[in-house]
């Protein structure tokens, strides 16, 4: 019996050792590739760079059960390198196929750098996580406070503003959530975050959000462009347009309600609904709203600018009916 307790005590030790040897030469590889600013490199010096940041993402990969738990201890750690925060989050996300370590990811990207990033691949981490149940409303903060922010997304080759890119991330908040986030930037943010959360608050069209923004215009509390910037979208959201229309009131919810259709094939969204010179937006009441922001927050399902376009056809026609 004391031979079979020795051999088992033997063999969580090996392993011990083992996994922290693993994570000693994880560590000592991270110490010689990362700790650079990768703004400051040239375009040369940035491809002999990537070399050498491969030979840590092929040893992190090497041993796809030691990694993770090698990669939390780094990134939680971490206080001095912004972009290894960022990197280590992007692989320590491909490493996690049981979605263990999200909050870990999170954290990392909290600590990165917006100025040393490609800003779509932030979005699209930001966004996943928030599909996932993670607050993302530092990350969100963090983009929209971001100057001059472009996120251009590669496969529909469009460049979004850093208003348009924040309404993925809040449309997975949930509106009270991202009233909050929203109304913390205002009250709290540098200058570009104030002027963006209004702007993306006048579009979240909410009671509780247009008081806000009312009032801050009333009181001089918000800068003269941002004014500007809020009555001209109020102005442009606000159909005018409207006749009899071949669709009634409760075909025009149903086809909300349904939102989007099964077979998308055959369908035409409210961007066409929209375009039309007849449309039976003007049929809709008060009482419809919450089904119009309903099948808006469905509208943001992937990151693209056909979505946004959906997004954005539903924002006019919740922005009309709220005002009529």
């Amino acid at each position: 019996m004391k031979i079979y307790i020795y051999f088992i005590l033997l063999s969580f030790a090996t392993t011990a050792c083992s996994a922290q040897s693993f994570c000693d030469k994880l560590y000592s590889l991270k110490k010689q590739c990362y700790g650079f600013t990768p703004r400051k490199f040239t375009d040369e010096q940035m491809k002999a760079k990537s070399a050498e940041l491969d030979k840590f993402w092929t040893l992190a990969m090497s041993d796809t059960i030691q990694s993770p738990g090698c990669l939390k201890q780094m990134i939680l750690a971490e206080t001095k390198d912004p972009y290894f925060c960022f990197d280590a989050s992007s692989l320590l996300l491909r490493l996690d196929y049981k979605k263990q370590y999200l909050d870990v990811v999170a954290e990392g990207l909290k600590k990165s750098d917006l100025h040393d990033l490609q800003l779509e691949t932030y979005l699209q981490m930001a966004f996943f996580l928030g599909a996932n149940g993670q607050d993302i409303a530092p990350l969100t903060e963090k983009l929209i406070s971001y100057p001059n922010a472009h996120v251009f997304l590669t496969m529909h080759v469009i460049t979004l503003s850093a208003i348009d890119a924040s309404l993925f991330l809040y449309n997975q908040m949930g509106t009270l959530k991202a009233e909050s986030s929203l109304f913390n930037t205002i009250a709290n943010g540098n200058s570009t975050g104030k002027h963006n959360a209004a702007v993306v608050l006048n579009l979240v069209s909410t009671p509780r959000g247009d008081s806000l923004i009312n009032a801050l215009m009333a009181n001089k509390q918000l800068a003269d462009s941002t004014q500007k910037f809020i009555l001209k979208d109020r102005e442009a959201f606000i159909l005018k347009t409207a006749c009899d229309s071949s669709i009634n009131r409760d075909e025009f919810v149903y086809k909300l309600k349904s939102f989007p259709a099964d077979n998308p094939e055959n369908y035409r969204g409210f961007t066409d609904d929209i375009k039309q010179e007849c449309s039976p937006f003007k049929l809709l009441k008060p009482e419809d709203t919450e089904v119009i922001r309903d099948a808006r927050n469905r509208s943001l399902r992937g990151i693209s600018d056909e979505a946004l376009a959906e997004y954005f056809a539903l924002t006019r026609i919740l922005m009309t009916v709220r005002n009529q």
